[in-house]
């Protein structure tokens, strides 16, 4: 209780101090937010873990229906709770007609349960910097005199402590997207209804994050409500921009891919040309960068400076990745790479939608109102 009253005290303190009368006083009370919200997870992260999970799947339960009949009598998706008991990467599971892709997510996943702490918190912080980046880049094309993000905290230090946990969310939340994106090839207005459903799917939903909110927002000065809101909605407008900019540039691979494959299709390449395989690679890379940030180095450069622990004889860096998968699509002449090829870029997006919903728990929604 002691430690609580000092932590209010301070913030208090603090707030006295600041202001939001100039775009540097807004951008400190902005930061002394994030930094809130940072303490309101760090005091007691598995609460807001085990809300997080079970909110999510008592939103399943209520705005999808376990069977055809119902989805039919309802205008809803299908999706019964017990699909959320397997794993995302299970042979059962949206990548079950790709056994590579299946490989490279428990792969993945088995890297992430044995990366050290350290690790993990390296990896974050890299990545949280080219992400800042992104958000100056949006934020200032909608708030004139953007002053620049302040350092983001770490929200995710306190998931080491839980990382089975945190991934069965992440699988959750994987399976619900895939459900809905395969819902919505078939009967777009029931995935319409099932989303927005999703979106404030009971009373109560996230209550323990939306009152987090309440808490962080009561502490900046009364001057700053507008503008604090202003940049909270910018930031959170702009989490969702990058999002769906991504999965654009992700689906723009299989186009890629199609090109170097298409291009010096007759005999073999000429003396100093590049192969079929590099011109694959490269086009892939040219995908991934955008007006701020050369993502594939940003992976690279992260991994290379984080992992202490290197694996002998084996590469980390994105090049060898994208090596392998051009390799395969190229050689196969039967189209099952191709088809699976979709399956993991699929797979990928709804991953991608599963992260920006975790980091976007903390904009609130109609759900906090």
């Amino acid at each position: 209780m002691l430690i609580e009253l000092i932590c209010i005290g301070t913030l208090f303190t603090q707030s006295l101090a600041l202001s939001c009368s100039t775009p540097q006083g807004t951008r400190a009370v902005f930061g002394n937010y994030l930094a809130c919200l940072k303490d309101e997870l760090d005091a007691d992260y598995k609460s807001y873990e085990d809300e997080l999970r079970a909110d999510n799947r008592k939103a399943a339960a209520a705005c999808f229906s376990p069977t055809i009949a119902e989805a039919n009598a309802k205008d809803r998706c299908v999706l019964a709770p017990v699909d959320l008991e397997a794993k995302a990467w299970d042979r059962n599971g949206p990548l079950r007609d790709c056994s590579i892709c299946r490989t490279f997510a428990q792969g993945a996943i088995k890297a992430i349960l044995n990366t050290p702490e350290q690790d993990q918190k390296c990896i974050r912080t890299g990545i949280a910097k080219a992400i800042a980046r992104e958000a100056d880049y949006c934020i200032g094309k909608r708030i004139s005199e953007h002053p620049g993000v302040p350092d983001i905290p770490d929200l995710e230090e306190g998931s080491f402590a839980l990382k089975e946990e945190v991934i069965t969310s992440i699988s959750d939340h994987i399976l619900i997207k895939s459900r809905l994106s395969f819902c919505e090839d078939r009967k777009p207005q029931r995935a319409a209804s099932t989303r927005s459903c999703m979106k404030n799917p009971f009373p109560g939903y996230l209550q323990k994050h939306c009152e987090a909110l309440s808490r962080c927002d009561s502490h900046a000065p009364s001057d700053c409500d507008q503008r604090l809101e202003a940049t909270k909605q910018a930031t959170c407008e702009c989490i969702n921009e990058a999002r769906e900019d991504l999965k654009r540039r992700i689906s723009g691979i299989a186009e890629a891919i199609k090109d170097a494959i298409t291009k010096n299709g007759r005999g073999a390449p000429a003396i100093g040309s590049s192969s079929k395989v590099d011109i694959c690679v490269q086009n892939i890379k040219k995908q991934l960068i955008t007006p701020v940030n050369d993502w594939g180095n940003v992976i690279d450069s992260t991994l290379s400076t984080c992992i202490t622990n290197k694996p002998s004889g084996q590469s980390l860096g994105v090049d060898s990745l994208l090596n392998v998968g051009c390799r395969k699509v190229i050689a196969d002449t039967t189209g099952t790479a191709t088809s699976q090829l979709k399956t993991g870029f699929d797979f990928v997006n709804n991953l991608i939608d599963a992260m920006v919903d975790r980091a976007g728990r903390f904009c609130g929604g109609t759900h906090c109102r």
